[in-house]
Formats: C-alpha cells, sequence, structure tokens
C-alpha cells in the first residue's frame, strides 16, 4: 500500500496527536466526539493526510490545538502517566497511516470515544491488534472493482482487455480468491487494462 508520508515521520505524528487529543480533552475539557469530528475537519487533519511536512512534523500538539479551536492554547504539559485519550490519539494515528484512509472515513466507522472505551484491555497490546479492530469495522470494497467502475468498464469488457478470465475477475472482486495470491502476469495484465499500478490494485 502507498502511504501519503513516509514511516520515518510516523512516530512524531503519533506523538504530536496523542498529545493532542490528550490536551483537548483532558486540560481543555472538550467534549470527545465533539473535538474528534472538529479535528478531522480541519487543516491539521488534512495536512497530515496530504503529508505535508509542516503538519507531520513542524508543529506541536498545543500549536496543532492553537489552529483547530481558533484561539491560544497555554496548556503545553502532557501528563507522565498516559491516559486512555493519549493511547487513543496515538492509535488514530497509527490507523489513518496504515488504512490510508481520511480521519473522517475512520471516525465515521468508529467514533473516537469507542476508540477511548477500548483502552482496557488493548493499551497493553500491539497498537496494530486495534488498528485491525478498526479496519474490520469497514465494508469490504475490492479495489478491482473499484478501479474497474472508475474506468467504467463492465467485467467482460476488462475480461477481453486484459485477457484475464471473466470467472477470476469476478472472483478476485467478490473475495473468493484473494488478489494479492494471483500471478505476476495476471496483475500486470490487469494493472495495464486499467491503467494503474499494481499496488493500487493491491490496497
Amino acid at each position: 500500500m502507498i502511504h501519503a508520508y513516509s514511516e520515518l515521520y510516523l512516530n512524531t505524528v503519533m506523538h504530536n496527536l496523542a498529545a493532542l487529543f490528550d490536551i483537548a480533552i483532558n486540560a481543555e475539557g472538550l467534549d470527545t466526539d465533539a473535538f474528534a469530528d472538529k479535528f478531522s475537519d480541519s487543516e491539521i487533519a488534512s495536512g497530515i493526510e496530504a503529508g505535508v511536512p509542516d503538519m507531520l512534523a513542524g508543529k506541536s500538539a498545543t500549536e496543532m490545538l492553537t489552529i483547530i479551536l481558533g484561539r491560544e492554547v497555554d496548556y503545553t504539559l502532557v501528563p507522565v502517566d498516559r491516559t486512555p485519550e493519549y493511547w487513543a490519539g496515538w492509535v488514530l494515528a497509527k490507523a489513518q497511516w496504515y488504512l490510508n484512509k481520511p480521519f473522517k472515513e475512520i471516525l465515521s466507522v468508529m467514533p473516537f470515544s469507542e476508540i477511548v472505551a477500548m483502552y482496557y484491555p488493548y493499551h497493553e497490546a500491539d497498537e496494530m491488534k486495534t488498528v485491525e479492530k478498526i479496519k474490520a469495522c469497514f465494508p469490504s470494497v475490492s479495489t478491482l472493482k473499484i478501479i474497474r467502475q472508475k474506468r467504467k468498464l463492465t467485467q467482460e469488457q476488462l475480461a477481453m482487455l486484459s485477457g484475464v478470465n471473466v470467472r477470476s475477475i469476478r472472483s478476485y472482486e467478490q473475495g473468493d480468491n484473494d488478489i494479492a495470491k494471483a500471478q505476476g502476469d495476471t496483475l500486470q495484465m490487469l494493472a495495464k487494462a486499467l491503467d494503474c499500478s499494481i499496488e493500487e490494485l493491491l490496497q
């Protein structure tokens, strides 16, 4: 999967979002889901999603919060004891990077308060366990189908263009067969016919 920014920035983004949510909810007393919605509509969220360097590593959590709220935020300390909100912000950042989906889309299938509620027992596990739980909330839609429909092709037309039989295309789209396990030449023929990369097909 192609990500909006390098994994080198990920730890910084996770720390900043963790601190951001911790300060907003625990120090500023903002409503958990109302603030999460405000964040997902902000230029901070869209900047992270687009991999804008200034949003990835150029601002502190307090500076980000000042932009989101449109007012000065004095509180700059993050408690030594990590709160459930801190952990949930950390996990949200990891989920956005890993799933490569907008924050708004992630929060629509799992509100921030629900991520916070998973603190016990998930905070003791690798954060990928929580990310996988979030991922499972999304309806499963085949990338092959999405790209094919964007190109305004039927399964039969794609079969003709690619040389891959329609039965195989149907089974990949329905999830009966995993396209990630398809032979290299099959992936190459589909990608060429759809004018996309093999990486895009495997997302």
